[in-house]
């Protein structure tokens, strides 16, 4: 394992660094491999964990003849590990074959679009091209790889859709570029999919990705969301309307239907329309919905009078159903049909679950949403038993990795959230010299957020650093109605540094015009995770509130209830640590390279006069740590600065 990162590696990375947590990760991810164990790795900015656990798990699917699939949250991620580092690692292992999957939707679907083709341009507003098909095939099928804009609205018309899907009786299924990836994967040694995708073939019997014997989760701190939105069941007043409209459909291209029997399941649908949209309106005034916009049914909440019984609703066209699937010869015409039989029992399982609450496993709630659907949740309280039973039964060895797993430099939250009290963890720094190139300034004289005078004297103190710096700041807030206000008042003076503020364009656009002049950016979580700035463009950011959750979703609420029920501490092991989690995100802006260096200012006064401050702080990179705002001024002007610690 060092010859590939002493010799191999540097000899196909220009300016490469050595750095030995990169192999001290490679060297864990192989006695993992080796031991089948799980492995939960931090690896700070800087550490290349990606080729740290590519390369042994590249070196274990060859030596052993076995499969292994890298699992990223973000599809940017996930392409730049196919499009970058695998070509990289490649080099080292001739042999090595890899495959990318993205979703189903995200491909063409060649029926379809030859369909849509007939009706018109494809490209309204957009490009003038004369074979789609063409400009299409040079990207895989894929709609990323597309070198122009699909329009939304065109591409609903083009994709695979699964229950429009004719699979093997369709005429392009040979050149159909979703099966031919598919069956491409079966002799891949990795394969890189994204989180949601892993779990939602986890969910259907893993019908979607070959056998393999390791799993990397990369971007693993987003794992929980994930897995918590997944295996969340969920009936929608659209999705149900959308049922009943393609059941309508059904009943007019169903064989030996008389019309009187037509007549009458026409009127069950119209009847099961009409009963669903007055069970939704009058859940909406019994839960408040319409002001509340979200609702969680608790054990002592009141009591859902209102009720409906969906298969007693579609009792005559779930006979229709069941008596099409047992006759019908075409093979399309009979998957289609059994899809909607399998639909209608899923959405009737959901809202008997949702109604009667059973079960003390899940909890239950409704929201509407931007789109004003209304939305009705079944959520597991614990993944444990799901991630054991799905992954952990599943693969001889699973990773977990991330630059945010640990809080306060011991991983309890990610081993009790997943039930991994018997997997290795390691923690591994990063390499940048943060003790010379970084500034951490702890607010002690500010009064704390909840203060009525917080706004004022925030403002004075954003100004105050915003004078030391000239610009090259991000003002990060975790209340958008914080944010606003106090780029308000600021901006409403004289300022020769352009104020750009979250929302005015789109996060790209904001980091474009950020980079081309010393500028000041007010933004909230968009802005606290993922976005990479190198260079002198960003040296300094302000961190205004520790980013501390209110538990006002009912997805929080529920979580929160739950551990104090079941005798834990709700601050304890739910809102510090997860709050230590995206300050570790929040200050990991500031250095992503070795020539980086600025100053993360958190001007939260909390972080000095509470105990579990120094948790927040021992959490961080070892930077120079100081409470006199002066010192900022004196790190730009000289980068010296005396240690002192509150």
């Amino acid at each position: 394992m060092k010859k590939y990162f002493t010799e191999d590696i540097p000899g196909l990375i220009d300016d490469y660094e050595d750095r030995p947590e990169q192999l001290e990760m490679a060297l864990a991810v192989q006695l993992a491999l080796e031991k089948n164990d799980c492995l939960i790795v931090e690896a700070g900015t800087g550490v290349g964990k990606t080729l740290a656990y590519l390369i042994p798990m590249a070196e274990y699917a060859l030596n052993n003849k076995k499969r292994v699939v890298i699992s990223t949250y973000s599809k940017a991620l996930q392409s730049q590990i196919y499009k970058k580092d695998l070509p990289l690692v490649n080099q080292i292992f001739p042999d090595l074959k890899y495959e990318i999957i993205f979703g189903a939707g995200n491909y063409v679907c060649a029926r379809r679009m030859k369909e849509f083709r007939s009706k018109g341009s494809l490209f309204i507003n957009a490009l003038d091209v004369t074979d789609m098909m063409h400009f299409i095939k040079e990207g895989e099928g894929l709609r990323e790889n597309t070198k122009f804009h699909i329009p939304n609205e065109v591409w609903q018309n083009i994709n695979r859709q699964k229950p429009l899907c004719q699979e093997e009786s369709c005429p392009h299924f040979k050149k159909c570029y979703y099966f031919s990836i598919r069956h491409k994967l079966r002799k891949a040694n990795i394969i890189v999919v994204n989180h949601h995708l892993f779990f939602s073939d986890l969910m259907v019997n893993k019908k979607l990705l070959p056998e393999s014997s390791a799993v990397v989760f990369d971007e693993a701190h987003k794992l929980e969301d994930t897995m918590r939105d997944m295996f969340s069941r969920q009936i929608s007043f659209s999705g149900y309307m959308e049922l009943l409209e393609e059941l309508e459909e059904f009943l007019k291209y169903k064989k030996k239907t008389t019309k009187n029997d037509f007549r009458e399941r026409k009127a069950e649908i119209k009847a099961a329309k009409h009963e669903f949209e007055m069970f939704i309106s009058d859940l909406q005034a019994e839960l408040s919905l319409i002001k509340t916009k979200t609702a969680l049914l608790t054990k002592n909440s009141a009591g859902v009078n209102s009720h409906i019984d969906i298969r007693s609703s579609l009792a005559g066209l779930i006979f229709e159903l069941n008596d099409t699937i047992r006759e019908e010869d075409d093979k399309g015409r009979k998957k289609y049909t059994e899809y909607l039989l399998q639909a209608v029992n899923e959405q009737s399982d959901v809202m008997d679950m949702w109604l009667t609450r059973k079960s003390s496993s899940y909890f239950y709630w409704a929201e509407i949403g931007s789109d004003r659907d209304t939305v009705l949740y079944v959520t597991p309280y614990d993944l444990k038993k799901d991630f054991e039973e799905h992954v952990r039964f599943n693969y001889e060895c699973v990773v977990f990795t991330s630059a945010t797993l640990s809080a306060g430099e011991n991983f309890n939250y990610v081993v009790k959230q997943f039930g991994l009290e018997d997997a290795t963890t390691g923690l591994l720094k990063s390499p940048f010299d943060y003790k010379n190139n970084a500034l951490l300034y702890l607010e002690k004289q500010m009064p704390v957020p909840q203060s009525p005078d917080y706004r004022e004297k925030l403002v004075e103190r954003v100004e105050q650093i915003i004078t030391m710096t000239g610009g090259g700041v991000f003002v990060l807030f975790t209340s958008l109605d914080m944010m606003k206000k106090v780029h308000r008042e600021i901006s409403g003076k004289e300022h020769s540094i352009p104020m750009l503020i979250q929302g005015q364009a789109s996060p790209m656009e904001l980091v474009k015009e950020f980079k081309k002049e010393p500028s000041i950016l007010f933004a909230t979580s968009t802005f606290w995770q993922g976005i990479d700035i190198k260079g002198d463009a960003l040296k300094c950011v302000i961190i205004t509130r520790l980013p501390f959750e209110v538990p006002e979703h009912p997805m929080q609420k529920a979580i929160y209830n739950h551990v104090t029920e079941e005798g834990g501490n709700d601050f304890a092991e739910i809102a510090l640590p997860r709050a230590i989690f995206m300050l570790k995100q929040g200050f990991g802006r500031l250095i992503r390279s070795k020539d980086d260096y600025g100053v993360v200012a958190i001007l939260d006064s909390r972080i000095t006069g509470k105990t579990y401050g120094k948790l927040f702080v021992k959490s961080l990179p070892e930077a120079k740590a100081t409470t006199y705002v002066d010192d900022i001024e004196k790190f730009f002007k000289g980068r010296v600065v005396k240690q002192s610690m509150f």
